[in-house]
């Protein structure tokens, strides 16, 4: 997938470069707390980067394997995997299903829920990794984003 790489990679770069654009736009801190614009431009900053990165790595892919003459039109690694977009599609159901649910069980159970079935049944991580992978997710967002931000999210009939 080099050539696909270097496409969605700089795709991907356009896309974070213009959420950057927008959020210097945000009050980024005042004295004493973060603003409004503190986490979309971090957010967008390490998206360029990394998107970057995923490009200039299917750029050197991609002269990498123009030099070596591949006989094919088609390389095995540009051929389309439908494993990876069966993946593909059912993380995507599971978020759209965590989104629908969340209103009625929280978003801390949805998130758990959606984070268990993406690690042990879409990714196939052992229980064990999986199960501490997920709590531990739930358990730093809840601290970082309710506890120090305060910022309010959906609860459930468990209470969170």
């Amino acid at each position: 997938m080099t050539r696909t790489d270097l496409f969605s990679g700089l795709l991907l770069a356009a896309g974070f470069a213009a959420a950057l654009w927008e959020a210097w736009s945000f009050q980024y801190g005042s004295e004493f707390a973060p603003g409004a614009g503190f986490a979309p431009v971090w957010l967008s900053a390490i998206g360029v980067a990394i998107s970057l990165a995923i490009a200039i790595g299917g750029w050197r892919n991609a002269r990498r394997s123009d030099s070596k003459g591949a006989d094919s039109a088609t390389s095995s690694a540009e051929q389309t995997d439908i494993a990876g977009l069966a993946r593909v599609g059912a993380t995507l159901i599971a978020l759209f299903g965590m989104l629908a649910v969340t209103p009625w069980i929280g978003f801390v159970t949805a998130m758990l829920v959606f984070l268990l079935i993406l690690t042990l049944f879409i990714q196939r991580l052992s229980a064990p990794v999986a199960v501490g992978a997920s709590f531990a997710t739930v358990a730093f967002v809840y601290t970082v984003f309710v506890h120090f931000l305060g910022v309010p999210i959906p609860a459930g009939p468990l209470g969170f």
